[in-house]
């Protein structure tokens, strides 16, 4: 069967989820675009990409390939939000191992009570991303955005191993991707 054959024959996916409307749709888009274009100033940011074992480039890699995962989910439409949910909680959950991983990186180990704090986090943000999966996607949302603006703003300037560049960088993509989650709020609930 061909295109000409059958007229409604759809040939590419649509990137609507059923019962969202056009204004819904406009807005996670505009908030996704403006995740995309702080994601790409993310990795302008990066100072070096030579320095052997430093987990924040790889981490603003990651946070460019999920963007990516975010794009591809909206054009697969309705089909991919049990995806794009799941993959988001497993950023979440990410996000804090970052800081883990940069404190292991450190070479003095100078603030040896900070891996703590650190795990403590890490414990924190993976329970709202497990009630994100199961309960409600505004745990997502919160988590997200929670730890842009408490985590990363918090470590601005206040720690020794996490670069300033990065908690910046990553606060924006946290608080953007945070608005683009509870934007996309309706179609989880529709899926």
């Amino acid at each position: 069967m061909t295109i000409a054959d059958d007229p409604n024959m759809k040939t590419i996916a649509k990137a609507e989820v059923p019962g969202l409307t056009k204004a819904q749709n406009s807005i996670q888009i505009g908030v996704l675009i403006a995740v995309s274009i702080i994601t790409v100033w993310t990795l302008y940011m990066v100072p070096s990409w030579q320095v052997p074992g430093d987990p924040f480039p790889l981490a603003a890699v990651v946070g460019a390939v999920t963007v990516a995962c975010l794009w591809l989910a909206r054009w697969l439409g309705s089909r991919a939000i049990k995806f794009e949910r799941t993959m988001l909680a497993g950023f979440l959950v990410a996000m804090p191992l970052v800081y883990v991983m940069g404190w292991f990186a450190a070479r003095d180990h100078a603030a040896s009570l900070w891996i703590w704090v650190e795990l403590l986090g890490l414990a924190l943000f993976a329970a709202f991303a497990a009630l994100g999966l199961k309960n409600s996607p505004w745990f997502l949302a919160i988590g997200i955005a929670g730890h842009g603006f408490a985590w990363d703003l918090w470590h601005y300037k206040n720690s020794a191993y996490i670069p300033d560049w990065y908690a910046v960088a990553c606060m924006l993509v946290d608080l953007a991707l945070g608005a683009y989650v509870a934007a996309r709020i309706p179609a989880y609930r529709e899926a």
